[in-house]
């Protein structure tokens, strides 16, 4: 009888174990972006060559270095159909900190007369994560940082992200290098037409200036 509960209770907690490591994450492996201000800064995202749609984002500046770190954006390009115009950006770190974001944003727009947007940030350390931004507030969108198999790893490395949207469920569709990692939706009744689309960036508060730069480029 003390046998079969004991593989009962390892059991439970054998499930109860692997219900928790999938949606958990070490505080170190992460920048949290609600924690830092986030801020529209068009002069750090240079385009490379004004024929191709390449973006080079680099800072060494240690006017940055403060105690929540940074977000910074830019939106260079407009939606200028009706519909959902799908994103897709390769994306590629250089150098900086391993655990802070960087990806898209897109549906930039004034809504209820307050900046919005969504945005998809991914990390060196194999997590993405899905939020809105509203009036620089950043909010989760999916339940925090996750782990996808489907991101490439480390520095140096080329990440293709893409969203879509279905009209029927009114869904967005995340794809990692090709390959369906998520679906999410937003509340607020938002426009597609001229709502504008770009990149981010996350400045940890650790970064190690000036010696070592944030660098992050990016190809649409």
């Amino acid at each position: 009888m003390k046998k079969i509960e004991l593989i009962l209770i390892m059991t439970i907690i054998f499930v109860i174990t692997s219900c928790e490591l999938s949606p958990f994450v070490r505080e170190k492996e992460i920048i949290n972006p609600e924690q830092t201000n986030v801020k529209e800064e068009t002069s750090l995202f240079n385009q490379e060559n004004s024929d191709d749609q390449s973006y080079e984002f680099v800072t060494n500046d240690t006017r940055f270095l403060n105690r929540n770190g940074y977000t910074f954006w830019s939106v260079p390009y407009v939606n200028t159909h009706d519909d959902f115009e799908p994103v897709t950006v390769t994306v590629r770190k250089e150098s900086g900190r391993s655990e802070a974001g960087f990806g898209i944003v897109f549906c930039k727009q004034e809504l209820n007369g307050k900046s919005y947007m969504l945005t998809v940030l991914i990390n060196g350390n194999g997590l993405y994560t899905v939020g809105k931004v509203i009036e620089g507030s950043f909010y989760y969108l999916d339940k925090g940082w996750k782990a996808s198999d489907s991101i490439r790893r480390g520095q140096g490395v080329n990440n293709k992200l893409s969203v879509t949207y279905d009209s029927e469920s009114k869904l967005f569709f995340l794809y990692i290098n090709d390959y369906k990692v998520t679906s999410f939706s937003t509340s607020e009744d938002i426009i597609f037409k001229n709502s504008k689309s770009g990149f981010a960036v996350v400045i940890a508060n650790n970064e190690t200036f000036p010696a070592n730069p944030v660098k992050v480029t990016f190809e649409k």
